[in-house]
């Protein structure tokens, strides 16, 4: 066959000839685009296998790795367990859910928190307790380290009863803007939490930023 005559002659020939070439390119290009979606792997985004309740600590057991398509990874996701494990629920998490950095508590804080000032007892593990507030008006006013004592009425005298001192705010509001999330020694945190399901309880701010107030006074 003559290639030249072919393609430099009109007729019927060189044009079936030239959609023929053209059909095979497509093809062609069908094929690579193909092989690379079945070469391409989605990447790997850190989510989370079981509940999480608010206020705890996340463990490896928690966790898990799975595929996530790019058009669905948020921006703020993790990829690798290892950086999830020890943060702090900052709301529930469920089964399912891609960890992301807004769902989350950073530890640094927490373990700063060294004493059990309302009875000067040995030091404890911290723990998380998320607390409704009777009073929720005042949480904008919280900031995120400030320290506080939670306190509650004597339902036999009507005066202020100090339940505990020197709490850590975690989280103030977060995705229930009526529930501040507080640190606090373990005995302590389940003596709160208790009360919590009986009494309204209201917080104090104390520490630094309350002496601050003070002598701007």
């Amino acid at each position: 066959m003559d290639l030249k005559k072919t393609f430099t002659t009109p007729s019927w020939h060189r044009t079936l000839v030239l959609r023929r070439i053209i059909a095979f390119i497509l093809i062609g290009i069908a094929g690579l685009l193909m092989a690379h979606s079945w070469l391409k792997k989605d990447p790997t985004a850190v989510v989370i296998v079981q509940e999480i309740p608010a206020g705890t600590k996340v463990e490896a057991s928690d966790l898990g790795l799975q595929a996530i398509p790019t058009s669905l990874l948020p921006s703020t996701s993790y990829d690798s367990i290892d950086d999830v494990v020890g943060l702090v629920a900052a709301s529930t998490l469920s089964s399912g859910e891609i960890a992301t950095k807004p769902r989350f508590v950073g530890t640094e804080l927490i373990n700063s928190i060294a004493t059990n000032v309302t009875d000067s007892s040995l030091v404890e593990e911290i723990n998380m307790v998320p607390l409704s507030l009777a009073e929720p008006s005042v949480i904008p006013l919280l900031q995120h380290g400030d320290t506080i004592s939670v306190v509650s009425q004597d339902p036999d005298t009507g005066l202020p009863e100090n339940i505990a001192a020197g709490g850590t705010v975690i989280l103030a509001g977060g995705t229930d803007p009526s529930t501040i999330l507080i640190a606090l020694p373990q005995s302590i945190a389940e003596k709160v939490a208790a009360q919590s399901l009986n009494t309204p309880l209201a917080v104090v701010l104390t520490g630094d930023r309350a002496d601050n107030y003070t002598t701007e006074e």
